[in-house]
């Protein structure tokens, strides 16, 4: 008998020479399939797609846990697990998103006018971590598709433009494959989000975009802005076809009524027809007069294809009225030989995702220029790499360990986890979370340490690292767990992050902090010479876990300092969160309480909120992070000799002054400060530091803006759940009069 196959051993040792599962998930329809290495498509599908207009009741949450499912189920569908083999699936995403770390930034035609930032890879690769994941861009994946295509491939550079339920814009090398991004937050060709005026009947119409700003291109130009457009002004126009609400809800309903308009030459038709489009000539002549090289602008999408004739015809029409200055005057061909209508398969998209990954996979040709000058004594190079990660956080009430056990074993993790644990909370779980590793198969070494703020000093880490150099850890058989408070976390994830250049590490927090605020991000650090978190690194875990059951035994000053981070969060970031601290004010500290719904929800919430304001800014290239309100002038009262205060009071002290000192300057509405600085008193934090005066505070933020790229950034609160406004030129006497007006309210409350 023949030895079986193994199915492993037959697979092409490129990536780029496998099979790709590939996804197009528009606003629209989501589409899948599977790529063949000869670029044929087989297995392909398409389903109505999940967004907020076809699924009104459901809230975002549940609208990206659907999309995930969704590419999960086909995915097991389409690439059953193979031993040894590491599926490949790419997706065409509609949406903004960060094309340097594939984060989702804003996707307004999925999830809405509140669309926020959202981690795709990272929720796909916690559940399946054996496969290997990319995302790109919808408009970017079209434009890597044609960019292969025989008729724009010797362009040098084209643009794709696509109108459909959104409008975007990208530029592309043909010859790399390859497109430029801004450097920090990873876009390009948003077009659809630039505000414009429009004028279609006199006044002014202003309308709401899916992203919830008013008067973007989107909202008059895309196939979801045209049959607003049309309803707005079908009265004015005299069409009461154009009234009907069907049209808003019922995708092409709207392309066929103003077809038939335009077929039979209705000026009404026309005359929408023009103004939709004139915008988008705008944008094409802003485009060429700032890159000339571009040689071909390829206009694709739903919208132009439904309407076909007459929208090419308005386009020319409007780009030869506008004129590209100096160039087009004397070629009345020009615009008709540079742009071109491109009606793109259906399954373009599917093929760019997978064109787009293969180029990812095995790098872009060097292009090489005729004729370039040959330099003997210098030869300049960049280096580029691009920082990815991606990590899963999962919460529970009672399933740290069962989920640690998975956690360790879903990513092949060694035989023999350190767990480093909180001794106050080893006593009570060091044995349950030992006891189920080793009945998995694992050997853990257990180290039990003191935790508090102690534990963040040079002399704690070395020994950390001591402990680790003695048990001999290994990037490979000894994975780090780190369980217990924010500062246990800070230390064990710096350590980690130094020893052997970097070990993984999995965190399990046990206080409400660590829970919410300092457990998601990817800061670990200890303080030094003086000051609070002066050494450490950007240092990811391998995953989270936040179990509240951690919280039943938390002292109460340890509740209430957590809350001020649920406060901060909520203030900036999260409006439904802030109106759930309010209506339980008064159980917040009570660790009875996270053993309820409303307290589960208030961590998940607190915590999703975290991670949707680092989304995009892990590393802080952005120095405006709504994360910083309370942390100002924190730092300074939390280590004041002699102050016993802790993080959570500290940071509610700063939190207030921020609030005293937008009211006087007219940012904060005095309503509102005056509600989030009862809420502080109502958990009982403080609203101002005895033990630190007012020009100490001023002192440090100086200290606070080395941090903040030599600005204060100091940040003000003008609307709930809002970005706040940061402002550098905070002065002493600010300080002061705002100090002095919380020292006296508190002195009456």
């Amino acid at each position: 008998m023949a030895p079986p196959v193994d199915p492993a051993a037959s697979l092409p040792a490129s990536p780029a020479d496998r099979p790709q599962v590939v996804f197009d998930l528009g606003g629209t329809w989501f589409r899948r399939g599977v790529r063949r290495p000869d670029g044929v498509l087989e297995q392909v599908t398409r389903r109505p797609a999940v967004n907020y207009l076809s699924h009104p009741g459901f809230s975002q949450t549940e609208l990206r846990e659907g999309l995930v499912e969704y590419v999960l189920t086909e995915t097991r569908r389409l690439a059953p697990p193979v031993p040894g083999h590491s599926p490949r699936v790419s997706i065409s995403m509609g949406a903004a998103l960060n094309g340097r770390t594939g984060v989702i930034l804003n996707a307004g035609p999925l999830w809405g006018p509140d669309s926020q930032p959202f981690d795709l890879l990272g929720a796909l690769a916690a559940r399946r971590g054996d496969v290997t994941w990319f995302v790109t861009n919808d408009v970017t994946a079209l434009a890597t598709y044609f960019a292969q295509q025989p008729t724009y491939r010797q362009a040098g550079k084209i643009s794709v433009m696509t109108v459909s339920t959104g409008i975007a814009c990208r530029t592309i090398d043909t010859a790399t494959r390859t497109v430029p991004l801004h450097p920090r937050r990873g876009i390009q060709g948003e077009i659809g989000h630039v505000p414009i005026d429009f004028h279609a009947a006199g006044d002014p119409l202003r309308l709401r975009c899916d992203c919830g700003a008013d008067a973007h291109l989107n909202a008059y130009c895309s196939g979801r802005g045209i049959p607003r457009v049309m309803a707005r002004l079908g009265q004015v126009f005299g069409q009461p076809d154009w009234l009907d609400p069907a049209l808003l809800h019922e995708p092409g309903l709207w392309a066929r009524v103003l077809g038939r308009g335009l077929d039979e030459r209705e000026p009404a038709a026309e005359r929408l027809l023009d103004a939709v489009v004139k915008p988008l000539a705008r944008s094409v002549i802003s485009l060429l007069t700032v890159d000339p090289e571009v040689a071909r602008i390829v206009v694709t999408g739903g919208v132009p294809r439904t309407l076909g004739r007459p929208y090419r015809d308005a386009m020319l029409r409007n780009l030869t009225e506008l004129g590209l200055y100096l160039v087009s005057d004397d070629d009345p061909s020009y615009f008709t030989d540079l742009v071109a209508f491109a009606d793109a398969q259906a399954d373009a998209g599917l093929q760019g995702a997978a064109l787009a990954a293969d180029a990812s996979v095995t790098g872009s040709p060097e292009a090489t220029a005729p004729h370039a000058p040959v330099l003997l004594a210098h030869r300049s190079r960049r280096m580029e790499e691009v920082r990815r990660t991606a990590y899963g956080v999962t919460v529970t009430d009672s399933g740290a360990a069962k989920l640690l056990v998975e956690s360790l074993v879903a990513r092949g993790s060694g035989s023999r986890p350190v767990l480093v644990v909180d001794a106050a909370v080893s006593e009570a779980h060091g044995p349950v979370l030992v006891a189920e590793l080793e009945q998995a198969g694992f050997r853990p070494v257990l180290r039990s340490v003191a935790a508090g703020e102690d534990l963040k000093s040079w002399p704690s880490l070395a020994a950390l690292l001591e402990a680790f150099e003695g048990i001999g850890v290994s990037r490979t058989q000894h994975p780090v767990v780190a369980v217990g408070g924010g500062a246990l976390l800070d230390a064990v994830g710096l350590a980690a992050g130094l020893y052997r250049r970097g070990v993984p590490y999995v965190r399990v927090p046990t206080s409400l902090v660590g829970l919410i605020d300092a457990g998601v991000g990817a800061k670990v650090a200890v303080n030094a010479f003086g000051h609070k978190n002066r050494l450490g690194l950007f240092y990811p875990p391998a995953a989270v876990i936040l179990d509240v059951a951690f919280l039943r035994t938390l002292p109460h000053p340890y509740m209430v300092s957590g809350v001020a981070e649920a406060i901060k969060i909520a203030v900036v970031q999260d409006p439904d969160l802030y109106r759930l601290l309010e209506a339980h004010a008064e159980r917040l500290s009570d660790p009875d309480f996270y053993r309820t719904e409303h307290g589960v929800e208030l961590v998940a919430r607190a915590a999703d909120a975290t991670m949707s304001s680092l989304a995009g800014n892990l590393w802080e290239a952005d120095l405006e992070r709504p994360l910083d309100f309370g942390h100002s002038v924190s730092p300074v009262i939390e280590v004041a000799a002699g102050s016993g205060t802790t993080h959570g009071a500290a940071v509610a002290a700063d939190m207030a002054l921020s609030l005293e000192i937008g009211r006087q300057r007219g940012v904060t509405p005095p309503r509102l400060a005056d509600r989030v600085i009862d809420l502080i008193r109502r958990v009982g934090l403080p609203t101002h530091s005895g033990s630190v005066s007012a020009a100490r505070l001023f002192a440090h933020l100086g200290e606070t803006a080395g941090h903040r790229g030599g600005d204060q950034r100091f940040p003000l609160i003008h609307r709930l759940g809002h970005h706040p406004v940061f402002v550098s030129d905070i002065t002493a006497g600010e300080v002061a009069g705002a100090c002095s007006r919380l020292s006296s309210a508190w002195g009456r409350a």
